[in-house]
């Protein structure tokens, strides 16, 4: 952005505010998340567990399972809105700027997504019908899944480390260095955490009725957790040059809670049918408000130096243009006024470039459309059937609509019609009856389309464009007999200039004659 380019605008909330709205959104957006991805993984590994060793009896639990996942992901997408508009605002330079390097995957997210949640439906539905099936949508399902939070671990790690931006947008992304390793394990501890609340959940949660499965979701639980630990102390070296007591502290709780839901977890602790100790009901959120805090302490620490630097910009920026602001915005005041309320001026920006300054369908950009634009200067109409048109356009034509405007401007279009073409006077009047071949050839030919009075018939409103209202719509007879005679590229009029000048003269009369009353402009 250039210095004539930035818009500053207030900040909605102070700092202070926007950091407890986003610890409080993300947090249970992330909550969300993490039972989501933990249901999918864990009944897709469980279907997977009872294929390969041959345990009997339906998938009716696993299939439960699966179920949950349906609830999870509509609320882990809608609580996901918050937290990216807050740090949309809240760290506007460092996300704008990292989600930009990491487009191409980022663009991906939504078609990854709209993929796994059908596939993951699928698998759910055929997991006790087709096994193949449900196989081949569970892996595919979970793998597009698994995708996302590798494309948003990325994007943050990057936003993060505004140093790489720089090589980030020259060379793209390197598998080698710090970077990649700090990626790889930010991701597997999601992954993980994932396992251990997903594990969780479904422990307490799933297993009132099958009180047999808690072994195995207890083992899962502490296989987890452990990893977690695990993960947790390389993922720590990552990112110590960034540590600081605050950070250190929130880390030790959680690692702290890691283990003592370790040692209630451990084997030896419950017996075999026993669903999960109410301690880990206090130890897991504990671990998750922990390691929470941690993440938020560490990302304002990073990113607070970038953030102070692009303020200082902003606001240097701001100081130097303050002595053209009042003369700016009453210029863009004028503009505004110019622009929405003068017809004229719309009509130059709007209507000019296909139907030209004079009217004759001849602007700069005619020679592209497939149906011509109409000649203006030979309309003669009511004032409220033009209204309609410029409201609703012309569908099959190139004719928009133009409900932007509100009708105060849209009656100044309409005051401009009428200064520059006489567009809403009277139907010119016949010099003569039209004789008995143009009536019957008006009856058995025209009115196919345009009515024995002018008015579509039923036929012609299925056309594209559909023919005009007669009754509300006439030309100058020197432009209705060229339509007559030559058509109207694009549309059903053909030409009909093997009929003699006479009939074709007679028929235009006829098409100006269903008009009989002029409007009063």
């Amino acid at each position: 952005m250039t210095q004539w380019n930035d818009l500053f605008l207030r900040m909605p909330l102070p700092e202070s505010w926007q950091n407890g709205l986003l610890f409080v959104s993300f947090g249970v957006h992330l909550l969300f998340v993490l039972l989501m991805l933990g249901t999918a993984l864990l009944g897709l590994l469980f279907f997977l567990q009872k294929c390969l060793t041959g345990e009997g009896g339906a998938q009716l639990w696993n299939k439960q399972i699966v179920h949950t996942h349906l609830g999870l992901k509509s609320l882990a997408v809608v609580l996901g809105v918050a937290p990216l508009l807050i740090v949309q605002v809240r760290y506007s330079h460092a996300f704008f700027t990292a989600t930009g390097l990491f487009s191409y995957a980022w663009l991906a997210i939504i078609p990854l997504l709209i993929v796994a949640f059908l596939l993951i439906d699928a698998f759910g539905h055929k997991i006790e019908v087709n096994t193949w099936l449900a196989f081949i949508c569970g892996v595919l399902g979970v793998g597009a899944l698994l995708t996302v939070p590798a494309v948003f671990t990325g994007a943050l790690a990057l936003m993060e480390r505004q140093a790489l931006w720089p090589a980030f947008a020259a060379e793209g992304f390197s598998p080698d260095g710090a970077f990649a390793a700090h990626w790889l394990l930010r991701y597997l501890h999601i992954l993980g955490a994932a396992l251990v609340f997903g594990a969780a959940f479904h422990l307490f949660f799933s297993t009132r009725k099958h009180p047999e499965k808690a072994p195995r979701l207890r083992n899962w639980l502490f296989g987890a957790t452990l990893a977690q630990v695990v993960i947790g102390l390389p993922l720590v070296f990552s990112v110590a040059a960034d540590l600081n007591w605050s950070i250190l502290w929130a880390v030790t709780v959680g690692a702290a809670a890691a283990m003592l839901a370790l040692w209630a977890l451990r084997p030896a602790a419950a017996p075999s049918t026993a669903v999960g100790p109410r301690s880990l009901l206090v130890l897991l959120p504990v671990i998750f408000v922990a390691m929470l805090v941690a993440r938020q302490f560490l990302q304002d620490r990073v990113l607070a130096p970038g953030h102070a630097q692009a303020v200082a910009v902003r606001e240097a920026r701001s100081k130097a243009l303050a002595p053209f602001r009042q003369q700016a915005l009453a210029a863009f005041t004028v503009k505004l006024e110019t622009v929405y309320d003068n017809g004229e001026t719309i009509y130059d920006g709007a209507c000019q470039p296909c139907h030209g300054t004079a009217g004759h369908g001849d602007g700069p950009v005619a020679g592209r459309l497939l149906v011509p634009a109409a000649d203006l200067a030979a309309i003669r109409a009511d004032r409220e059937y033009i209204y309609g048109i410029l409201k609703d356009g012309t569908p099959g034509s190139a004719m928009p609509y133009f409900r932007l405007y509100d009708k105060e401007k849209l009656d100044k279009v309409l005051d401009t019609l009428s200064t520059r073409f006489s567009m809403f006077a009277a139907a010119p009047k016949p010099a003569h009856e039209p004789d008995l071949e143009a009536q019957t050839v008006w009856e058995e030919t025209c009115s196919v389309c345009h009515g024995t009075d002018g008015a579509p018939t039923p036929f012609g409103r299925t056309l594209r464009p559909e023919p005009p209202d007669l009754r509300r719509f006439s030309l100058t007879p020197e432009r209705a007999l060229t339509i007559i005679t030559e058509g109207y590229p694009g549309t059903v009029m053909q030409p009909y200039r093997a009929l003699p000048e006479e009939v074709r003269r007679d028929l235009v009369a006829i098409s100006n004659s269903f008009r009989i009353v002029p409007d009063s402009k």
